[in-house]
């Protein structure tokens, strides 16, 4: 599986809840470190290339700090702020879907491809279109979890 922050060390563990330690809690893996903060959207920003690969890996709370992140570097507005929200809530769908409540992963992943469908034919620095991640949102919906590749 290809890497797009291969130099990037993947946590310990995929947080689940009421399954292991909440990351930022003592013993988890983020206890004690800095809020992450990030630079806006755009292929170079590594933060955004390890939120992918967080995504693709499974790591979906992980990833959704890293986007967050991102998303309040661009004040949480404009079409760049609601292409990582799609992500997060893309994300948060699939940490539903791994905690078996199937209509909270189905609403995340609805939200997700409306953010999306917003999103066609706008010019983001993401490497991946919006309705590719529609198509994506679409798939993991039918229980084929495929990864994001951009």
């Amino acid at each position: 599986m290809h890497r797009y922050a291969p130099k990037r060390s993947f946590p310990s563990y995929a947080f689940t809840p009421g399954k292991n330690k909440h990351p930022n809690k003592e013993g988890g893996h983020s206890f004690g470190l800095d809020e992450i903060t990030s630079d806006k959207l755009s292929l170079s920003n590594t933060d955004y290339l390890f939120a992918i690969d967080l995504i693709n890996y499974e790591y979906y709370w992980e990833a959704h700090v890293y986007l967050e992140a991102i998303w309040n570097a661009h004040n949480r507005k404009g079409p760049e702020a609601d292409f990582c929200k799609g992500l997060i809530k893309m994300s948060a769908g699939a940490l539903k879907y791994r905690l078996n409540s199937i209509p909270s992963f189905e609403g995340h992943l609805d939200r997700a491809i409306e953010l999306f469908e917003s999103l066609v034919g706008t010019e983001i620095d993401s490497g991946v279109q919006p309705g590719s991640l529609i198509l994506i949102c679409e798939k993991w919906k039918n229980e084929e979890f495929v990864q994001i590749e951009i």
